[in-house]
């Protein structure tokens, strides 16, 4: 990734997004409904650095963002990145300056505006193309001093700095833009969260969610360790040295901990020792282990003692606030997912003692604890009958309730093949599952974290099918493209609502920590199999393999076809140099009448958005609107904003049958662009009401076709 202001995913302007300098950062800046308009939270202030109706393209990071007009973008754009709390500098290229709005008096003094909002002092200062915007308790005179040094500082090293610690992230992306942008929010949204040390959490850590104080949340640290291992592997070390750091005297931790120094009484679930080995295994740093080994050992025997008080080897949870499945909790009833999540805890510290050598003396009696809690899982709660953990202990007798945790076992290395072949041709059917009916309806809804079911059993039940053999590698891509699936249907139902203005009381793109990393951790399985699948010459080979071609041939026949393809590039690439002329005189062509001409360089060039959209026009025309839906639906995929592949899409689905979703598509087109395109709006809640009619051809539906708009996409 050459320039993160350039290359990251595109994301609408939405309101509530806010932007942090950094973990230390308690002031941010958040944007508002009106694009390109931001401010600080209950102001009475705006910042407008664009005019709100300007077609551009934005992208936002968790400390800046940038705006770019439709119309070359490299040159006509406006970068800027949150340096410190209340402090905004960036550039404008090519555009008008930002401006500031109020309700209050503002004054204007030489290159610079500002406004006093209680205490507050909001200062905007410009320099040729350079503006720092200040807000603060501060004096004026402070306030400029600190915004010219802002802008003394080399904003180019600035913006390069924010690419390069975005490159890991960069990484991720996917050949199909359509996935992007949900990884790209989720590495923000982590680092968004991230906070300073305060006097009862000694070190980095991340906000939780589901809490109404700032809260450091134990039960979210084994998804925070794999997602920022992946993008940022000393982060994940901080936030594990920052857990240590609260064991209790006793050797347990608290679930939670509130940056004002309140914590929790009841126990975290048991995935600190993995957690830690995580992060220990990414140098495998000798001094690391031996400083904090011996805390791990001891919380070892505490996490035992604490879920197994009577030491009858069935461990049960002992509250009704650390259970893993909400709403189950029952005094002295076992279930097997705590099970599961003990053996591996107490293997991930015996693997630890293992690399030490001071750490001989506590490997039998940790063995012991774990080959005892193996017996219990696979002699209480593994019931022969329905050939999976389904069995439950309570009162000294086996129930059959299966639940979420029956297919928890998967997470244990250990577990034998037979039962972990069992649980696995049966897993698509449990909760665990993405819907199977519609990859995209299980995301559709609110996303939750730890304190309801759906992110955090989904996380686990991605973790339980990693930790199985490679035979589930399919089950586990099956699973993977369901989950990317739901996550950019989620992300085009967040557009959508930023292009109709909508706010619905939660901050813009909201996830979740646990949300972020399950979106990471399954992006980077998809890469890794995607990085798998063999080359264009490897399938070649294989093919000649299987026909029997021996492998000189094949070398033959590959000349061959090189020099033949050398020979068609020389005679026609200078004729074709410039595509994006050739396409707009398709359009032109288009526009005057000449349909044979354009159709016939639209056939030259099919990946064009334009090429496409044109194309679908001429099939409507000729009554082909199954062939048509497709074009429009790509042309709207490449170009989000067109007005004219939304309309056109809208009527190839009415003329299709598929009314519900034509409805739909007119009522975004009104929503989005009645201001712009106010007699096409009213034609579409004209079709509108012949679609709820279930009638496919509107009346005299081609007048759609004399529109202007529809003459191109209608950027």
């Amino acid at each position: 990734m050459q320039n993160v202001f350039i290359n990251y995913p595109e994301v609408p302007w939405k309101h509530g997004w806010r932007f942090f300098s950094g973990p230390e950062d308690r002031s941010p800046f958040v944007t508002r409904s009106l694009s390109g308009a931001l401010t600080v939270p209950d102001a009475d202030w705006t910042l407008q650095l664009i005019e709100p109706e300007a077609p551009c393209t934005t992208r936002l990071f968790s400390n800046g963002f940038s705006i770019g007009a439709r119309k070359h973008p490299e040159r006509n754009r406006i970068d800027a990145l949150v340096t410190a709390p209340g402090l905004l500098c960036g550039t404008a290229s090519g555009m008008p300056a930002p401006k500031l709005s109020s309700t209050a008096e503002i004054k204007k003094d030489n290159g610079f505006e500002w406004l006093q909002s209680g205490h507050t002092i909001i200062l905007l200062l410009h320099q040729e193309t350079r503006f720092a915007l200040v807000c603060g308790e501060l004096s004026l005179e402070h306030a400029l001093l600190k915004a010219e040094e802002a802008l003394d500082k080399n904003f180019e090293a600035l913006m390069q700095s924010e690419t390069d610690e975005r490159k890991k992230v960069s990484r991720l992306f996917s050949v199909n833009p359509r996935h992007n942008p949900p990884v790209a929010l989720a590495a923000e949204t982590l680092a968004a969260r991230l906070r300073e040390r305060t006097g009862a959490i000694h070190g980095l850590w991340s906000l939780a969610e589901g809490f109404s104080a700032e809260t450091f949340s134990l039960n979210e640290l084994y998804p925070l360790v794999r997602a920022w291992n992946i993008i940022d592997p000393p982060v994940a070390l901080e936030l594990v040295q920052t857990t240590l750091a609260l064991q209790q005297n006793s050797g347990g931790f608290p679930s939670w901990v509130e940056a004002g120094g309140l914590s929790s009484s009841v126990a975290p679930w048991p995935f600190i020792a993995q957690s830690f080995e995580l992060v220990w295994r990414n140098e495998r740093n000798p001094a690391l282990l031996k400083r904090h080994l011996p805390a791990l050992r001891k919380y070892a025997q505490w996490v035992v003692r604490r879920f197994d008080p009577y030491r009858d080897r069935i461990p049960a949870w002992q509250s009704e606030q650390e259970v893993f499945i909400p709403e189950s909790f029952e005094r002295a009833k076992a279930t097997p997912e705590l099970t599961v999540m003990l053996i591996a805890e107490l293997e991930a510290v015996l693997r630890l003692c293992g690399e030490s050598e001071y750490a001989e003396s506590a490997v039998e009696s940790l063995t012991e604890e774990r080959d005892q809690f193996v017996r219990t899982l696979n002699t209480v709660f593994w019931n022969p009958g329905t050939q999976a953990f389904s069995n439950v202990w309570k009162a000294g007798h086996y129930l059959n309730e299966p639940s979420f945790g029956s297919f928890m076992p998967l997470f244990w290395r250990g577990l034998d093949k037979e039962k972990q072949t069992a649980l696995l041709e049966n897993f698509e059917e449990t909760h665990g599952f993405p819907d199977h009916h519609d990859p995209a309806s299980w995301k559709l809804e609110e996303i939750d974290d730890t304190t309801n079911r759906p992110a955090i059993h989904q996380f686990m039940a991605f973790e339980a099918i990693l930790q199985s053999t490679d035979s589930t590698r399919g089950l586990l891509m099956l699973f993977v493209r369901r989950v990317r699936e739901g996550f950019a249907a989620w992300f085009e139902r967040e557009s959508i609502e930023a292009a109709r203005g909508e706010t619905g009381g939660a901050p813009a793109y909201a996830l979740g920590p646990v949300t972020a990393a399950l979106i990471l951790t399954a992006q980077v399985e998809f890469e890794r199999e995607a990085s798998k699948a063999p080359s264009a010459a490897q399938l070649i080979l294989q093919w000649g393999h299987r026909q029997r071609v021996s492998k000189t041939d094949l070398r033959i026949v590959s000349v061959f076809l090189l020099a033949i393809l050398i020979v068609h590039l020389t005679y026609t690439l200078p004729q074709h140099r410039d595509s994006k002329t050739r396409v707009a005189e398709a359009a032109l062509n288009y526009q005057q009448g000449r349909y044979t001409d354009a159709m016939r360089i639209c056939r030259r060039y099919p990946q064009a958005s334009v090429s496409r959209f044109i194309q679908a026009n001429l099939l409507m025309l000729a009554e082909r609107p199954d062939q048509a839906e497709g074009l429009y639906r790509q042309a709207l995929t490449q170009e989000t904003e067109s007005p004219s592949a939304l309309f056109g899409l809208a009527l190839a689905l009415q003329m299709n049958g598929d009314f519900k979703q034509a409805e739909k598509r007119y009522a975004d087109f009104i929503d989005i662009h009645e201001k712009r395109h106010p007699e096409a709006a009213k034609l579409a809640d004209e079709f509108i009401q012949a679609a709820r009619e279930k009638f496919s051809n509107p009346p005299r539906w081609k007048r759609a076709y004399e529109l202007p708009m529809m003459n191109d996409l209608g950027l």
